[in-house]
């Protein structure tokens, strides 16, 4: 499908120069020669397109992406069910009964991505919830261990036991609340670092450790009622960060390349000597884009013709961590003669996006779902085309 979109564009813009109904032709040719055998290669400047977008037009809020009362964008991770522990699963004991769970695994979903990413990122207030119900009657506290691992890299959270509520019994039989392990709550923890790796999957296990308040080992002397206890994780990371040449990498298929069936078709990617595509943009996102392209055949692990488009969108000024203005710029890329005529000896185009906030990431940026980019972009094209 992308590769007929871009057969179209050739198409259109091939059409453009011949009937010259379009853009500005810089060079004039004798129509008496049509005739004969013509070789056609004017210089063209034509409007292609313009826009104005904020982030809630692309991306829309599911249950991974949610934007709070002030717009500020956050990321959401769930596990469910993450302790569900009987009086049954206690062990016997005086004065403490003590239960275990996990080790287990909670995998972000995020591998995929996290393969075509390098660089430097850092999330500033990030947060785990602990979402509990508990009907024990008595004192209960947990020791959670948590772990990031990405790649052979683990960061642990090193987070302090915590006491839960527990509920008024007889009046009440069960109470809900959540545990809240953040920056201000947990200041000796690793929760930055861990969630800044990114990790792929989060391991936790840990220890429940219930005071009782019985003397006997028997479960049957224990105050009669539901006697259980569930609990979930939540791991909201905020959008408040800084990314220092955080870049993606991608390989697609060359979608700019000739179908070798179609050896008279005289739209061509070497049909072309020059295709410069200029961009303006006023950025109102605290976020920098540079772009950098090139050829690569995977037969024999050579890449060429590299093109590189240095500040496609500069970012946008910050006062208090939140973008208060636009900054403007205007850029070209270039696909030249030598390009095009080495498109069929590549199957593959890599690209690489590189990512930086404001400060080149020494400043903390927030990320707003109504933040807006204006851009404009143009061709100027000039085809070699023999007819």
């Amino acid at each position: 499908m992308r590769k007929k979109m871009i057969k179209k564009f050739f198409l259109l813009i091939a059409m453009i120069v011949v009937l010259s109904v379009t853009g500005c032709v810089k060079e004039t040719y004798n129509m008496n020669m049509l005739s004969k055998k013509a070789h056609l290669s004017p210089t063209m400047a034509i409007s292609a397109i313009s826009g104005d977008i904020s982030l809630s037009d692309i991306v829309k809020t599911n249950d991974t992406v949610v934007f709070d009362q002030n717009k500020l964008v956050i990321l959401v991770f769930k596990k469910d069910s993450v302790i569900d522990l009987k009086l049954t699963d206690f062990s016997k004991g005086t004065i403490q009964r003590t239960a275990t769970f996990g080790p287990s695994t909670f995998d972000l979903d995020i591998a995929d991505v996290l393969k075509h990413l390098s660089g430097t990122i850092k999330f500033l207030s990030p947060s785990i919830k602990f979402n509990y119900t508990n009907s024990f009657p008595d004192p209960i506290k947990i020791n959670l261990k948590v772990s990031g691992k990405r790649d052979a890299n683990t960061v642990t959270l090193n987070l302090d036991p915590f006491t839960l509520s527990k509920p008024n019994i007889p009046v009440q039989q069960e109470i809900s609340d959540l545990i809240v392990i953040d920056n201000i709550n947990n200041p000796n923890s690793n929760l930055p670092a861990l969630v800044s790796l990114p990790p792929e999957m989060i391991n936790y296990s840990g220890t429940v450790v219930m005071t009782t308040t019985t003397k006997s080992n028997s479960p049957g002397d224990f105050i009669l009622g539901p006697n259980r206890l569930l609990g979930s994780l939540e791991v909201d990371v905020p959008m408040d960060l800084q990314l220092t040449n955080l870049q993606l990498a991608d390989t697609v298929d060359n979608f700019i390349k000739s179908d070798n069936s179609q050896t008279d078709d005289p739209l061509k990617p070497e049909n072309f000597q020059l295709l410069r595509i200029n961009v303006s943009a006023k950025n109102g996102f605290p976020l920098g884009v540079s772009l950098k392209m090139c050829l690569y055949n995977s037969a024999t692990a050579d890449t060429s013709n590299t093109i590189k488009a240095k500040d496609i969108l500069k970012p946008a000024p910050v006062t208090n961590g939140k973008a208060s203005g636009v900054t403007e710029s205007t850029t070209s890329i270039e696909f030249t003669k030598k390009f095009f005529s080495s498109v069929n000896k590549a199957d593959k185009i890599i690209f690489w996006f590189t990512l930086n906030t404001t400060g080149n990431g020494a400043q903390e940026v927030k990320i707003y779902s109504d933040y807006r980019i204006n851009f404009k972009a143009s061709l100027v094209v000039k085809p070699d085309i023999n007819l």
